[in-house]
């Protein structure tokens, strides 16, 4: 198992998910309701419910001797998914089928990862797979990826009979099958919006060496070589991008930049001015007007 420290929100994402136990169907019925309506917010009442009103059209296609397939079967991965979201704090509900989509509508864009950047997901990440699904990426054993998914039962052919089921299950890690994953670190973190005064281009200056940085209300500052051609605007596509992390009063920052440099400062008050530390050497920022 990888064992990595988790962070603040993957802790509250394990938090939930410690709930769930290991080896052990939570049905929506038996024993096992209450905790299945903890972990979902649905009941295996509503859920019969729902299958009683979709199973009109699939009676009539079993009584004409031809499929049901295609015809909407309810369950509660997306529910499931949604808890996850709600136990970290999610600005938006990630029980969504179009994640990505939705995430980049609400400018949450850069927390969503796509199968195909060579990168695994950590966990509490809300994973999308290329079929009509949504789960909870927990850990890696090797090559096989743990999980949480709801979504793993049904009405059965009676309705009146099935039910629905959340399990931790164990599959070999395949990024061709998945659409991508929400990084509920990354998430979590661009949510913060930065403070009005912190807002635009900056000088920053250790020693001699000066590069320019767009400091956004919300998502990754970007550092350049040269100044902007014009300060009323947000940086341009390219530069280096840092992880912003804010400190708790708005006075302040922390970027980390992916070369393993930090620089932390603090805003003087009074004055369009930061001073802080980049690896034990002074740094200033000034901002650009």
């Amino acid at each position: 198992m990888t064992t990595e420290p988790l962070s603040a929100v993957r802790q509250k994402a394990k938090k939930f998910l410690d709930q769930l136990p290991p080896n052990v169907d939570v049905t929506s019925d038996g024993n096992t309701a209450a905790l299945f309506t903890t972990l979902t917010g649905s009941s295996h009442t509503s859920l019969q419910a729902t299958w009683k009103a979709e199973d009109v059209a699939k009676a009539e296609r079993r009584k004409k001797g031809e499929s049901t397939a295609g015809l909407p079967t309810t369950t509660t991965c997306n529910l499931f998914v949604g808890k996850v979201g709600g136990a970290i704090g999610s600005p938006i509900s990630l029980g969504q089928f179009d994640i990505e989509k939705k995430l980049k509508a609400a400018g949450l864009g850069e927390a969503w990862i796509p199968a195909g950047s060579g990168k695994r997901p950590g966990y509490g990440d809300v994973f999308k797979p290329r079929k009509f699904h949504m789960g909870v990426s927990l850990d890696f054993a090797g090559d096989s990826w743990n999980t949480a998914e709801s979504g793993q039962g049904g009405p059965g052919v009676d309705y009146t009979k099935g039910h629905d089921i959340v399990k931790r299950k164990q599959q070999p890690w395949d990024p061709s099958n998945l659409e991508g994953w929400v990084d509920i670190d990354i998430l979590m973190r661009i949510v913060q919006k930065a403070p009005k005064w912190m807002v635009g281009w900056w000088r920053f200056e250790v020693g001699p060496t000066k590069e320019f940085v767009y400091i956004p209300e919300r998502g990754s500052a970007r550092a350049f070589s040269v100044a902007p051609v014009n300060v009323k605007l947000p940086a341009p596509a390219g530069g280096k991008a840092g992880e912003l992390t804010h400190d708790s009063d708005g006075e302040g920052v922390t970027i980390s930049w992916p070369d393993k440099v930090t620089d932390t400062l603090r805003h003087l008050p009074g004055v369009d001015y930061m001073l802080g530390e980049r690896g034990g050497q002074q740094l200033q920022a000034f901002k650009l007007k």
